[in-house]
């Protein structure tokens, strides 16, 4: 990984952790509707990068969320474990030859490739996510409403995102 994008991924980091940890925290419609945006980056990383490295840039996205909200290790794990799916699921969605470099985005994914690549990992990302914060696992309508209003937030900020920065999809 060059330098630039080594700086490029640090800086997006900082700002995701810091979006999520300072406003998105803060609501909470209903009562259990939370966005978790911090998820964007994983989305996002490009067909390129190692798994190593994806995983070890998600877990400390994911632990910087935790220091921060007072979720002992549940950020840290949801969003290691949507990294360790995240390359699987972009084949899914589009088929790569071995050459082939893809940001995951409506640019060059297709507009409803990408809405089901980001529904997928948004709701595996939420029911991972919200069944370790249930546990012990008692109420499951709560847990299901949560788990499914919260993805649907998440997918509608995702997709304003997307549409604002005009789906770029240049490798950085």
């Amino acid at each position: 990984m060059d330098k630039r994008s080594f700086m490029f991924r640090l800086f997006s980091l900082i700002g995701l952790a810091l979006l999520q940890v300072l406003i998105l925290n803060r609501i909470c419609l209903f009562g259990y509707v939370t966005p978790l945006f911090y998820i964007w980056m994983i989305i996002r990383f490009d067909s390129a990068m190692k798994r190593s490295a994806i995983l070890l840039w998600a877990f400390f996205l994911g632990l910087i969320i935790d220091l921060f909200s007072g979720t002992p290790g549940l950020n840290a794990a949801s969003a290691t474990l949507l990294a360790m799916f995240q390359p699987g699921i972009v084949k899914l969605f589009v088929p790569l030859d071995r050459h082939d470099v893809l940001v995951p985005c409506s640019a060059t994914m297709g507009g409803r490739p990408f809405a089901g690549y980001l529904l997928l990992m948004i709701t595996l990302h939420h029911s991972v996510y919200f069944i370790l914060r249930s546990i012990p696992l008692g109420d499951w309508t709560m847990l299901v409403l949560k788990v499914v209003f919260s993805a649907l937030l998440t997918f509608v900020f995702m997709l304003v995102t997307e549409h604002v920065s005009g789906g770029s999809g240049t490798k950085r």
